[in-house]
């Protein structure tokens, strides 16, 4: 039914020519995000001919994404110059204040690709924003000499004109050697001609309070355009978990582009309307590009006029570039080609479900945080030409500091996870599953409730099933009560429907007030394998070493 109204609505809306863009009077806008794997360099090509080609191919999605009528399109992070690239090209970004057009200045010192893209934005009267490198002189104020440049990761946005009207350089580097971060986060944001105030930020920024959090909740933003090269983890942070959790959470309209390389564990693009969940999203387990066409509701129709969210009228093209098939054959003939990091469960406070616990209760602490937890299961009737995997479910607490290779952050988590046997390691395991195989697991309810801190944090829905999908917003319930007189937030999440195949189903809380300390470690050693022991030995010589001989804290990576 879903592949047919896809069909019908995109011969009467989106393949017919649209006789103008969206104004600020529209209830929706029509948002284009691409799902990009590049072009890679090959024998002999210099930094600048990866650059042309993949330039060469952007071209292409902005005339696609123009032609079916989307007033934005969005790149990933990377896409232009590519991982092994990154920071081996780089140009001049015009300052926004400036309202620098580029195709039409050719005193703006930019390169050829910005004047390009700064072109074909205003041949196709649409807004493109781009993930490139920007080179900046060295500020006098600072300790590199005058000759020296900083490089820093940055967005840039053209408006319908070709004018830059927006640029944001990345603050939160996940690694990125040769890269500098400014002295403090900006927080840039874009008005357009369709009524809609955006933000922007890129990949790793998501899970910080600054820029992320503080665009939404300071100056009031709505939209996110979101270019993002993400490592997938298991269980709680897969791209499109991340991206529809957020969006869910800060009920904002989030468009997210994503670079794709699923062996070295990228892949995952959408469109989401902030509560209403993912109105398009892609986590394509083989190298493919993808363009993604959505008609997005404005949320200030929404909360002003009471206008109907209905995102159904929406269809997901898929382009073929012209190196490129966009279906090729999967590579190892299972569902999952995604290299997954896996989390560090060993802190967590678990409990193993046994296999005839159809309808339980249970609370599980971990220091401050307490879940309540009620589930409601049974096993699936055997169905023909379907085979099922066993797999067992843990529920998990944590809260403290984790590691994000990085940096350390503050995290609470109440969560029902999928493992694959009853070993906890298992727990952040891809299963694999094939295209016949299903979880033999069905619930019938999941309920989980907790007293989260409130003060300087956000709370997420982080729901996973097979095939790295995401269950719809009608099919589970999130809400949240402030009890500020105890600087605490009362988070529920239900399930509302029966689900099966379920892989994570949580409360992910980000608590920034302790972003930056040292990490939680286990505290059941006898719990722990050989292996795991000798990690937090090693840990805890560098943290000894880094207490009292100020040894550099960054060996924790």
């Amino acid at each position: 039914m879903k592949i047919f109204l896809c069909v019908v609505i995109y011969s009467l809306f989106i393949s017919q020519p649209r006789v103008q863009a969206s104004t600020p009077d529209s209830p929706t806008y029509v948002a284009a995000v691409v799902e990009y794997s590049p072009v890679t360099a090959s024998d002999g090509d210099t930094a600048a001919d990866v650059v042309t080609k993949n330039l060469a191919n952007y071209v292409l999605h902005i005339q696609r994404a123009a032609e079916k009528g989307a007033d934005i399109i969005v790149f990933p992070e990377c896409g232009l110059v590519t991982f092994a690239g990154h920071g081996s090209f780089s140009t001049h970004l015009p300052n926004p204040e400036d309202r620098v057009n580029p195709c039409t200045d050719d005193s703006s010192g930019v390169e050829e690709v910005v004047r390009t893209l700064s072109c074909e934005a205003r041949n196709r009267s649409i807004y493109v924003v781009v993930n490139i490198p920007e080179m900046v002189p060295c500020p006098s104020d600072t300790n590199c000499s005058s000759s020296d440049v900083l490089l820093y990761n940055s967005n840039v946005v053209f408006d319908r004109d070709g004018t830059v009207v927006a640029r944001y350089r990345k603050f939160n580097l996940f690694g990125e050697p040769g890269f500098s971060a400014t002295l403090e986060p900006e927080l840039s944001v874009f008005d357009t001609d369709f009524g809609v105030k955006f933000g922007t930020f890129t990949c790793f920024d998501i899970m910080f309070e600054k820029p992320a959090v503080s665009l939404v909740r300071a100056l009031g933003v709505t939209d996110v355009v979101f270019p993002t090269a993400w490592f997938s983890q298991l269980p709680f942070h897969s791209a499109v978990q991340v991206q529809s959790s957020w969006a869910s959470s800060m009920d904002v309209n989030f468009l997210a582009s994503g670079y794709n390389n699923p062996r070295g564990g990228s892949s995952g693009s959408g469109i989401y309307a902030g509560k209403e969940g993912p109105i398009v999203a892609v986590m394509p387990t083989v190298p493919s590009t993808q363009l993604l066409l959505a008609v997005v509701p404005k949320k200030s129709f929404q909360r002003t006029k009471h206008v109907s969210s209905n995102v159904s009228n929406v269809c997901e093209l898929i382009t073929a570039t012209p190196y490129r098939n966009a279906f090729p054959e999967r590579l190892d003939g299972n569902d999952s080609g995604i290299t997954m990091l896996s989390d560090y469960l060993e802190p967590y406070e678990t409990l193993l479900l046994t296999e005839n616990e159809f309808f339980s209760k249970h609370t599980v602490c971990h220091n401050e945080l307490c879940c309540d937890f009620e589930l409601v299961m049974h096993r699936s009737q055997q169905i023909m030409n379907s085979s099922y995997k066993d797999n067992v479910y843990r529920l998990a607490v944590f809260d403290g500091i984790r590691s994000y290779t990085y940096v350390t952050a503050g995290v609470q988590i109440c969560a029902v996870i999928s493992c694959i046997n009853d070993s906890l390691s298992s727990c952040v395991k891809d299963l694999k599953l094939s295209k016949q195989e299903m979880l033999n697991t069905v619930f019938d309810y999941v309920h989980i409730s907790g007293n989260f801190r409130q003060s300087n944090s956000i709370h997420l829905p982080i729901t996973l099933v097979r095939g790295y999908d995401v269950l719809s917003s009608d099919k589970f319930q999130f809400t949240r009560e402030e009890m500020p007189e105890r600087n605490e937030i009362k988070v529920d999440m239900k399930t509302s429907r029966q689900n099966s195949n379920l892989l994570t189903f949580a409360i992910f809380g980000r608590d920034f007030q302790k972003d930056g300390g040292l990490l939680t470690l286990p505290s059941r050693c006898h719990r722990t394998s050989a292996a795991t022991v000798t990690v937090l030995i090693t840990v805890a010589v560098i943290l000894c070493l880094h207490t009292y001989f100020k040894f550099p804290f960054s060996f924790l990576h």
